[in-house]
């Protein structure tokens, strides 16, 4: 993996789904559990200037650790397996947090979300249309 590679990502607007799925207790314990992170419910979607190494990251299989997401409650049709590629970051050079490549995404190389402990969005003053960079870290 190489650390110092720099990605490349423009800040899009989600549906706001994020926020409702990752407020239970359950799903900020699990997503602690597996990826250290205690991060804030939501997500920065943004869509990469590049196609991801998908090899790059780890995977998890929702059913794996008890999460029951159904798409369709978001109206997305899908018919496959729930999971995410994931992997820590670096955002900007100081925050943390985890890249995620949802598998019931149209184009899973490049529509990704970043999640974090803090909200990216306020902390970077970010807007849509805005490039946001990070690393991919240990």
């Amino acid at each position: 993996m190489d650390k110092n590679k720099v990605y490349q990502g423009t800040v899009r607007t989600g549906r706001g789904g994020a926020v409702k799925e990752m407020s239970g207790p359950d799903f900020l314990e699990g997503f602690r559990m597996f990826s250290g992170l205690e991060v804030i419910p939501g997500t920065l979607n943004i869509h990469l200037v590049e196609p991801f190494d998908l090899s790059l990251l780890k995977y998890l299989r929702f059913a794996d650790i008890g999460w029951d997401f159904d798409p369709a409650t978001q109206g997305i049709e899908f018919e496959g397996e729930t999971g995410v590629h994931w992997g820590r970051t670096t955002i900007v050079g100081k925050y943390p947090g985890c890249i995620l490549f949802f598998t019931w995404t149209s184009d899973v190389y490049t529509k990704s979300e970043l999640v974090s402990p803090h909200h990216l969005r306020t902390v970077l003053g970010l807007n849509d249309g805005d490039v946001v960079e990070f690393t991919l870290a240990d």
